[in-house]
């Protein structure tokens, strides 16, 4: 279908720093190399940190006016939220989030021909009690919408595919473009490939560091990463990232055995990051849930040549992006297994040196962004 104007509703301001607003920056870049105008509605303002962020953002971007009780977000009545409904422009709307699920939902009754297509980043586990319930509620109501209410999902992974179909989405409403990196990321990260190469084989004795990139909430299981790292032969951890649970990470270090070797960093700009990466061994990604169903980072790693490592979580496809685990000799990965994963890797150098070369080729095959461009051309143009 060639369009020439698609509007995208997301819960977050993009750019920004989480997968949801990374993928919808992508797609919009992407929309207008292709020619189509884009405008992108976010329940959230601007982050004051964007100059952190190596994105210029030359598409139009509408903050709507919502309010907020705790993590849920609802849209007020609004003149861009009028604007949005009434356009008869294809709509693009990020999940999860029940505002945008609702708003999905009003644009299909006023213009009921209007295309709408969902991204569907991730299924939600839901707690115990109450709020677990509404969280039940909310994903039965978006599924059964994405079944029977738009014209097509787009989802990250063959996991969250799968997961789809057997909660009774038809199979040919199910489109899969996994994440991918910007020009500017992945040139960056390449050229830190080519120096990993050339400078050879670390003495992976000595020092064996392991990188961890993400929000510092409980679901990412940094404690898990924390414990697993002081039982380890690795010699140093480096945590970037800041979130809620930061505090409490940080005593969990603070009463390691092993404390003055990790190292929290907070927020760090694209170059810093760069250079964490450069000097790592092994990234982790050691969620429990499948609230983490891509992590980006690990593709970052990867073009880095850098492996990385995710447990395994049903309906997340966080483990099948590196699916290191089979490089490493492990049929499943979860948290019993994650020291012994590590020290698998520290005490092999040959094996550390294949999963490194490893992570190069899944990345160029499978998540390169030249393969992601003709993807996109198939499915969202």
């Amino acid at each position: 279908m060639n369009r020439v104007a698609i509007l995208q509703l997301v819960r977050e301001c993009p750019p920004s720093y989480g997968g949801g607003e990374r993928v919808a920056h992508e797609l919009a870049m992407e929309w207008l190399r292709h020619g189509i105008d884009v405008t992108t509605f976010c329940l959230q303002p601007k982050e004051n940190n964007r100059e952190m962020l190596p994105y210029s953002v030359p598409y139009k971007i509408t903050a709507l006016p919502r309010l907020s009780f705790g993590k849920l977000l609802l849209p007020l009545p609004s003149w861009g939220l009028i604007c949005l409904l009434n356009r008869k422009d294809p709509l693009h709307v990020h999940l999860p989030c029940p505002a945008m699920l609702v708003v999905s939902i009003l644009a299909r009754l006023r213009h009921p021909k209007r295309f709408v297509h969902l991204h569907w980043h991730a299924f939600l586990q839901p707690p115990p009690g109450l709020h677990g319930l509404l969280i039940r509620l909310y994903q039965w109501l978006a599924l059964r919408w994405v079944a029977t209410g738009v014209q097509a999902v787009i989802t990250t992974s063959p996991v969250l595919a799968c997961a789809l179909e057997e909660e009774g989405v038809p199979p040919g409403k199910i489109h899969i473009l996994p994440c991918c990196l910007g020009r500017y990321q992945e040139e960056s990260s390449f050229r830190i490939a080519l120096a990993r190469r050339s400078r050879g084989s670390l003495p992976l004795s000595k020092s064996f560091r392991l990188l961890f990139i993400g929000r510092l909430e409980s679901y990412k299981r940094v404690d898990w990463l924390i414990q697993a790292f002081s039982s380890s032969g690795a010699s140093h951890l480096d945590i970037v990232g800041d979130g809620s649970r930061r505090r409490t990470f940080e005593r969990l270090a603070a009463a390691s055995q092993k404390n003055i070797s990790i190292t929290f960093h907070g927020r760090l700009d694209e170059k810093k990051k760069q250079t964490l990466m450069h000097q790592s061994h092994l990234l982790i990604l050691p969620a429990d849930s499948c609230n983490e169903a891509f992590g980006i980072v690990q593709i970052e790693a990867m073009a880095c040549g850098v492996p990385a490592l995710a447990l395994d979580c049903p309906r997340s496809g966080a483990a099948w992006v590196g699916r290191l685990k089979h490089v490493i000799g492990f049929p499943k990965l979860s948290r019993e297994e994650l020291t012994m994963a590590i020290d698998r890797l520290v005490d092999d150098q040959d094996l550390w040196m294949f999963a490194c070369d490893a992570a190069e080729k899944r990345y160029s095959v499978c998540f390169a962004r030249s393969n992601w461009q003709e993807k996109f051309a198939a499915h969202l143009v």
